[in-house]
């Protein structure tokens, strides 16, 4: 497989773009992300075929736009600092785009600038917000994403394919889950349907988590920027 990664187009509360290379590489060429947020797995291997499924539809119409958008259709996003100020008739998608780079690491797209990017601006990032450069990176990547799909439903209307790696990132059980704009509660069933599922599966969880026997991963960066997060991993390579 030759999969060179993306940068990731936002910044997702409980995001694993940084901690994805710890996890195990896909061994096959379809990737399935149940809980996809901002596809942080994924965005690492974007050659592959990726099917992204969640219940959230802010996310959803987010990635309907990403997948489906042109550099042109990117660049035509102005730049702002409030997404009230984004003109009529831009699409929904383009609109939760700018508001989740907005206020990096949120689990909602926001409406205004965080002020975290504004002091990250004010200490150069050209990165930190709807930014020319952060438009500018997004419009150069769309078209490696045009055969991913994306799908609006829970995680077990995800596609089962004995070819396929899972990546499954559900919400954190315990109180790091309740952040999230789409609550999670039943646990038992996740892990009978993780147990069940074709293929290789990389199920993701924060140290704490019982739900499956997980075992410890390591210590990455978290929101805000000086904590850490430990994560857990239950991996099977294939079905038994």
């Amino acid at each position: 497989m030759t999969l060179h990664r993306l940068r990731p187009f936002w910044y997702y509360y409980g995001g694993k773009f940084r901690a994805a290379p710890k996890y195990p590489a896909p061994r096959h060429t379809h990737i399935v992300e149940p809980f996809a947020g901002a596809a942080g797995y994924s965005m690492r291997y974007p050659g592959c075929d990726v099917t992204l499924v969640d219940s959230y539809p802010a996310i959803v119409e987010t990635w309907r736009f990403l997948i489906g958008a042109r550099r042109s259709d990117i660049m035509a996003i102005p730049i702002v600092e409030h997404v009230d100020d984004l003109p009529d008739g831009l699409p929904d998608g383009a609109r939760f785009l700018v508001g989740w780079n907005l206020n990096s690491a949120a689990a909602i797209p926001r409406k205004t600038l965080s002020a975290g990017n504004v002091r990250n601006q004010s200490l150069g990032s050209r990165l930190a917000g709807w930014t020319a450069e952060r438009r500018e990176r997004t419009a150069s990547q769309v078209s490696a994403i045009s055969h991913w799909k994306v799908i609006e439903g829970d995680y077990t209307i995800a596609p089962r394919d004995d070819r396929a790696t899972y990546f499954v990132d559900p919400p954190y059980q315990g109180r790091a889950g309740s952040y999230y704009a789409r609550k999670f509660s039943d646990y038992p069933a996740l892990a009978e349907w993780c147990r069940g599922l074709p293929g290789q599966v990389i199920v993701c969880e924060q140290e704490g988590a019982t739900w499956l026997p997980f075992s410890p991963l390591g210590l990455f960066k978290a929101q805000p920027a000086r904590q850490v997060s430990s994560e857990v991993i239950w991996y099977r390579a294939e079905q038994p």
